[in-house]
């Protein structure tokens, strides 16, 4: 009988990739072992060594082959449609904040029911940053590359809707201080415990100033995420959840209490420790990194998708009982991250969810796009309809019910064609022209396994 070594050797000599009988075959594609990988023909290497295998090697041999092709050629759909789905609350959460209907009992009620779905939703993100960054590097990659590629995924967007925004400022009569505005420009507004530079312009761009220090830490964080036994991840996912949670807690115990919040009952610089600061909400991208590692090592719990997702309903739920820093992410982080683990296993195992269909996909691509535009379009366009000024500020008109809900669904109609607009103009024209060399072409087969970016 053959055994995975002697397998390996011959696949080494026949010019494919080597498969390793080590434990874990992440330690092996990271080692650059795949980097010269070359076709390996099914009817000519393949099948001849398969039939002489014994079962159980088999069983094992074929897991590697597969994680070493997933980790190649990462193919999450799931996750890309979830994506889309994580903005919908976020697009209504600020559609509630922009107070559209006549009846203050309607419009209160609106803002009750998205309760902390937004937040929710915006602690996703930085999970799912962490997991599927991690999950696509390649050992080839350096430094300079990675940030090369981000820098050309998040700048053009970022660049384009600034310049936007702050054309829609100028025309509603409005300004915004020159400090405020460079440190929006850079991405580093959300370093400032100051509503005047998070919430000005177009002001979900905070999310991204914590994107880009998680960028810029990447390459170290996972190198020391590297490091880590795999049997002991879950241990630091538990570390991970639990200094989530404990933020909160020092900024009520450490911080003052006043000026407050409209909202919350918290302090603003409360909220901004809480919310806004980089360096606390990178504990959610590498709780990502850590599902990945998790994933990739063969550690996961094996948690299906759907019981992953009743657990993020019942986190809510509970969420919703607890003082309001805690809802933003410290009940809920730990089931969100199980279902982004659960999602991107069902597409690795070629299960797929409802998540990963072709619409799905689509509106999960013009997500970021959607995500940059979507208070633009609502904030300055409901001020472009009419307002008046009410104590120093710009109120927009209100409407009834049906005239209210046609708005809002204008709105969204609206963002969408802008996203696609945005997303195909100038996202994906930046992430061809200037992300990356063009790679050499892959030689094609008419059966058996190919190589791509230097791993079968």
């Amino acid at each position: 009988m053959w055994s995975a070594r002697k397998i390996s050797a011959k696949l080494r000599r026949n010019g494919g990739v080597r498969l390793t009988a080590a434990r874990s075959p992440r330690a092996l594609w990271m080692s650059g072992a795949g980097d010269h990988a070359r076709i390996i023909h099914q009817q000519t290497v393949v099948r001849p060594l398969l039939q002489r295998t014994e079962p159980h090697r088999l069983s094992r041999i074929w897991r590697e082959v597969r994680m070493q092709t997933r980790q190649s050629n990462p193919n999450l759909r799931s996750l890309t449609g979830l994506r889309f789905v994580a903005m919908l609350p976020v697009f209504l959460t600020h559609a509630a904040f922009e107070g559209v209907f006549s009846d203050a009992k309607v419009s209160w009620g609106f803002l009750d029911a998205m309760g902390s779905t937004g937040y929710m939703a915006v602690s996703f993100f930085f999970v799912l940053s962490g997991f599927v960054i991690t999950w696509s590097y390649r050992p080839t990659d350096t430094a300079r590359k990675f940030w090369r590629r981000r820098f050309f995924r998040v700048f053009p967007n970022h660049v384009v809707t600034y310049a936007l925004a702050l054309g829609l400022i100028a025309s509603v009569g409005l300004s915004v201080g020159v400090l405020p505005s460079v440190t929006q420009l850079f991405l580093v507004q959300s370093w400032v415990p100051d509503p005047a530079f998070t919430d000005t312009g177009n002001s979900v761009s905070w999310s991204l100033a914590v994107d880009v220090v998680f960028y810029a830490l990447f390459p170290v964080l996972l190198t020391l995420v590297n490091k880590i036994k795999p049997n002991r991840l879950w241990y630091w996912v538990g570390g991970s959840v639990i200094g989530v949670a404990v933020i909160p807690a020092i900024a009520l115990a450490a911080l003052p209490s006043t000026p407050e919040m409209p909202l919350g009952g918290v302090s603003v610089s409360q909220y901004w420790f809480t919310y806004f600061f980089p360096l606390f909400r990178l504990l959610e991208c590498v709780l990502g990194m850590l599902m990945a590692r998790i994933v990739l090592t063969g550690k996961w719990i094996r948690l299906p998708v759907l019981p992953a997702a009743v657990l993020v309903v019942i986190a809510y739920y509970l969420a919703q009982q607890v003082p309001y820093l805690y809802r933003l992410s410290a009940v809920t982080v730990l089931p969100v991250a199980l279902l982004t683990a659960a999602a991107a296993v069902a597409d690795s195992e070629g299960r797929g969810t409802p998540f990963g269909s072709k619409v799905m996909v689509w509106f999960g691509e013009l997500s970021f796009a959607f995500y940059l535009l979507h208070n633009l379009v609502l904030k300055y366009g409901h001020l472009l309809l009419g307002h008046t000024e009410e104590e120093g500020e710009l109120v927009g008109h209100t409407w009834g019910v049906p005239e209210g809900i046609a708005l809002i669904a204008a709105a969204f109609a609206v963002s969408l064609l802008l996203a696609w607009l945005l997303h195909n103009g100038v996202e994906k024209p930046a992430m061809r022209r200037w992300s990356r060399r063009k790679p050499a072409p892959v030689a094609e087969v008419t059966s058996g396994f190919y190589a791509k970016d230097g791993a079968i």
